[in-house]
């Protein structure tokens, strides 16, 4: 089929269009990629920032971590102190009640009663002392305000 001129030349026009249309759209997605790029890249380098910096720490910490569990391990497993007992994890053995002597127990209490008593002595005795001061300022203060006020005295003596 034989195409005219006219047909031709709009072909021409409208594949030139095309063209630079496709490479402007290309021009613009690579330029969005550099700009992604760019991001990604000063994203990395953020990240690399802190991990110089995270890394030693974590690398130290786990150090830390393995000695202070093979000195532990180590160590011979101390027998539990008198009176006291640990309770095995739950689901697991049998549970053993240990009996305390109520004695030691006896001697902590009076001797918190007796400081508690000793206190309120102390207590009464302050308050005690803390009324009869404020009584001895209240008085002097009413003996100088009485001797400070001449008029009463004065007009007596005048007239």
């Amino acid at each position: 089929m034989k195409r005219s001129l006219q047909e031709v030349a709009e072909l021409v026009v409208f594949g030139l269009i095309a063209l630079l249309v496709g490479t402007g759209l290309l021009w613009l997605v690579g330029w969005v990629l550099s700009l992604g790029g760019v991001l990604l890249k000063s994203l990395a380098g953020l990240l690399w920032l802190l991990l110089r910096y995270i890394v030693p720490i974590a690398i130290v910490a786990g150090l830390v971590y393995f000695l202070v569990k093979a000195a532990q391990g180590r160590q011979p497993q101390a027998a539990g102190a008198a009176g006291t007992g640990s309770a095995p994890p739950s689901g697991q053995g049998d549970v053993q009640t240990i009996d305390v002597a109520a004695a030691p127990a006896a001697g902590v209490v009076s001797t918190a009663e007796a400081v508690v008593e000793a206190a309120a002595e102390g207590v009464t005795t302050v308050a005690e002392t803390a009324a009869d001061a404020a009584a001895d300022v209240a008085a002097a203060v009413e003996e100088s305000t009485s001797a400070a006020d001449p008029d009463d005295e004065s007009d007596s003596e005048h007239a």
